[in-house]
């Protein structure tokens, strides 16, 4: 029952974001959460725009448009999940679902000003908070058997993150329970 629970709340947090998603803001750092539940684990993440695409307001070019894609496939196919994520053993998990969300993916422009205006949420013609905030949120889901070791490897992928903050509850939000350097950012076997 707890896995169908589970299930449930990543499916929902996906899709719940209609707006700039609010979550620590941090430049050069990954947020993480992690949710263990009978043979799976759950990684919800939450990155800047600027760490991943480099900037963090409306991609209007075509340039800004391609490296949103660039990116999304880096995230969100299961062969470059290998990228992201090391197991010990390295067989121990298999992707099992992977989900993102940002107003970055949503973002379009209209030709005619009476078609910009739209009551659909995901009708998104600016991108980014009040601050010119822009976030992706990430949701992984592993069906694992006998890790020993988990390393989140983002900072191979994506340069700029620098510290990887592990969040407790599977929500980050609050301050983060421990930080490490990206390179350091492992967490202990699950069996």
């Amino acid at each position: 029952m707890r896995l169908i629970t589970l299930v449930i709340a990543m499916t929902i947090a996906t899709l719940s974001v209609a707006a700039p998603l609010h979550g620590p803001h941090k430049h050069g750092s990954l947020g993480v959460a992690v949710v263990h539940d009978s043979d799976y684990l759950a990684f919800k993440i939450i990155i800047t725009s600027q760490d991943l695409l480099g900037f963090e307001d409306s991609p209007q070019t075509d340039k800004k448009k391609e490296m949103v894609r660039q990116q999304y496939e880096k995230l969100y196919q299961e062969e470059t999940l290998s990228n992201l994520f090391k197991f010990v053993p390295a067989d121990a998990c298999k992707p099992s679902r992977a989900d993102m969300d940002s107003d970055m993916l949503d973002y379009h422009e209209h030709d005619d000003i009476k078609d910009a205006v739209s009551t659909d949420e995901r009708d998104v013609h600016s991108v980014g908070d009040e601050d010119g905030h822009s976030d992706f949120l990430l949701n992984y889901m592993f069906k694992c058997s006998k890790v020993e070791l988990v390393q989140i490897t983002f900072h191979e992928v994506f340069p700029s993150i620098k510290q990887v903050d592990f969040y407790a509850d599977g929500e980050v939000e609050g301050e983060p329970v421990v930080s490490f350097d990206a390179e350091d950012a492992t967490i202990p076997g699950f069996n």
